[in-house]
């Protein structure tokens, strides 16, 4: 029971002390290119070629994406069966895979995604905001995803 709980606060440390690492000017912004670029080839790759999909109302979900206000957030939600169905479901046809300044920010499941430094540095260029499960909405996380959206960014 000891070691659960050295974990979950090592995985907790980690992924308060890589926030820096999910700034849009973090080197550049190189390492989120290269993160949402990879992960949205591979989403694309397997929602065309191993994959069949229909999507409704997509015409309107890119014309919301692209063309909304700047400052205006917007938040999505979905649900989903697998932790691998949110990155894979973005790439449906048309839509801006490669796009780091349009893809959306997402909240994670902290205990699976921010096990050690190397997976919370990877998930937070990649825009996630890691999320204890069962600890409400009154965690210092929900703050970071409040934020993200009061700059006016996607968040689902």
């Amino acid at each position: 029971m000891e070691a659960s709980a050295d974990a979950a606060a090592t995985a907790t440390a980690a992924a308060r002390t890589l926030r820096w690492a999910g700034r849009a000017g973090h080197l550049g912004g190189v390492p989120r290119a290269a993160v949402i670029g990879a992960i949205g080839t591979v989403a694309k790759a397997y929602m065309t070629l191993l994959n069949t999909t229909t999507v409704h109302n997509a015409d309107a979900l890119h014309r919301v994406v692209k063309s909304r206000p700047p400052g205006t957030p917007l938040l999505t939600v979905s649900n989903h069966m697998s932790t691998i169905d949110d990155p894979f479901m973005w790439g449906f046809k048309g839509f801006p895979i490669t796009d780091a300044k349009l893809a959306r920010w997402v909240l994670t499941a902290e205990d699976i995604c921010f096990r050690n430094a190397l997976m919370s540095y990877m998930f937070r260029v990649g825009k996630c905001v890691p999320i204890t499960r069962g600890a409400g909405i009154y965690q210092e996380h929900m703050n970071e995803a409040l934020e993200v959206l009061s700059t006016g960014s996607w968040e689902k």
